[in-house]
């Protein structure tokens, strides 16, 4: 659906297909707001529209926070990423050493506790943790890849920049854009519908599992060996 398509079907929601009440600003403004709001709400393995992958990025140093934790990235567009995450550093979805390990995100008190020795890190599992709006990773100095949401393009009819989510995303988004612009006149009801609707889309889409593996969210087995066990359907003994 393109963005001229999504007015034009608020318009008629509205009753106001002639844009007398709500111009084409006003409603590019909420069909906006309705497009984070959509993303935000969704599960992030569905937005894959949105995925990005950027290799090779060299490390920045500082001595900010300890001497095992130099080496650093900044996440923003202006600097080492190709786009700006969607919701900066929360919009990261995963990090490896190039071409190599993927690197387990743990928490700024757990870097204070790794400092004062109360838990260790070592270069067999490397770790990173945010700080700043930067990424720092544990005694690093090679180029690493970064996996993350980007910031969609601003929906506009003119010059046209159509929605770059999946179109089955779009009935949503109009959803959520009409209940901001029912709130803007005060009426309440139709705004819960509309609220209503949105939100019986989000909890659909989100029922589409990432593996289309049954018991998928099941925690899966680490404790025998490195090899993951899956809980639906065990690795049986042979023989």
């Amino acid at each position: 659906m393109t963005t001229v398509e999504m007015n034009t079907i608020l318009g008629d929601r509205m009753e106001d297909s002639a844009g007398d009440l709500f111009s084409t600003t006003i409603k590019e403004r909420y069909l906006n707001r309705a497009q984070d709001k959509v993303i935000q709400a969704l599960n992030p393995h569905l937005l894959t529209d949105l995925h990005v992958l950027v290799t090779g990025i060299s490390m920045r140093t500082d001595n900010d926070v300890d001497t095992h934790f130099k080496s650093y990235f900044i996440p923003t567009q202006a600097q080492d990423l190709a786009s700006d995450p969607f919701g900066g550093p929360l919009g990261i979805l995963g990090i490896r050493i190039n071409d190599s390990n993927f690197i387990r995100k743990v928490s700024f008190d757990m870097v204070k506790d790794f400092s004062t020795g109360y838990v260790s890190f070592n270069g067999t599992e490397p770790v990173y943790f945010v700080f700043k709006g930067r990424i720092y990773i544990y005694n690093n100095t090679a180029n690493v890849d970064c996996y993350y949401i980007k910031t969609p393009a601003v929906l506009a009819s003119s010059p046209a920049s159509n929605c770059e989510l999946n179109a089955i995303f779009h009935d949503a988004i109009l959803e959520f854009a009409e209940a901001e612009l029912w709130r803007t006149v005060n009426n309440q009801e139709r705004m819960n519908t509309a609220l209503t609707r949105g939100y019986e889309y989000i909890g659909r889409y989100n029922q589409n599992p990432a593996t289309n593996v049954v018991g998928e969210g099941l925690p899966f087995d680490y404790s025998s060996s490195n090899a993951l066990i899956d809980p639906i359907y065990p690795n049986y003994p042979v023989g």
